[in-house]
């Protein structure tokens, strides 16, 4: 008949030193190896989704999280870049609701974001709130991109003509290989289209 180890709990009044495995001491591996392994398995598949750091995305980048531009009003570009009316255009992490080019996917997470005027995560004002538009072609000659948008412009306030072209325009900015974009609506250039105060 064989007999089967009994290893002791350790007690209070003495601590478990592993000599309770029958004379044998057990050895115990460091964690850390296997943590920083695990952490660079992790980095991997984040960056190979495009999860990496938003900072350095390029505009064909396949991504699940990207940053949209929502308004300050009145901040005077303490929050982020100033615009017209003492504005801040102010960036907003937001996650997709699929792994998509970083590009088509922030206009289109900002073009979808109807309704309040006022994003509740954030307090952020929302100058397209109320305007159905979408993207219907994006032209790319090198760092040079032309957007064409279908639909119309619904503006509430004064100065949501100029937060209107400087959210499209910051969104579409962010990228690393992006430097300048020109938005239409129908054929004309948006600059040109938006009414003046």
């Amino acid at each position: 008949m064989s007999r089967t180890p009994t290893i002791s709990s350790p007690s209070h009044d003495r601590p478990w030193t592993g000599a309770d495995l029958g004379g044998r001491r057990s050895r115990r591996l460091p964690r850390w190896p296997f943590l920083a392994l695990l952490a660079g398995l992790a980095g991997i598949a984040c960056c190979s989704l495009g999860g990496g750091s938003l900072d350095d995305l390029a505009a064909d980048t396949r991504t699940e999280r990207v940053r949209i531009f929502l308004i300050a009003r009145d901040d005077g570009g303490v929050l982020g870049r100033k615009t017209a009316c003492n504005d801040s255009t102010v960036p907003l992490e937001v996650r997709l609701p699929r792994s998509m080019p970083a590009l088509g996917g922030a206009l289109e997470a900002l073009l979808s974001r109807q309704g309040e005027a006022d994003d509740p995560r954030s307090g952020l004002y929302n100058a397209l709130h109320a305007s159905p538009l979408r993207v219907n072609n994006l032209v790319r000659r090198g760092p040079e991109l032309r957007i064409r948008l279908e639909g119309y412009l619904e503006l509430g306030e004064p100065c949501d003509a100029d937060r209107a072209l400087a959210q499209l325009t910051e969104t579409a900015l962010q990228f690393t290989d992006v430097q300048k974009v020109t938005f239409f609506l129908g054929d004309r250039p948006l600059r040109e289209a938006l009414p003046r105060p």
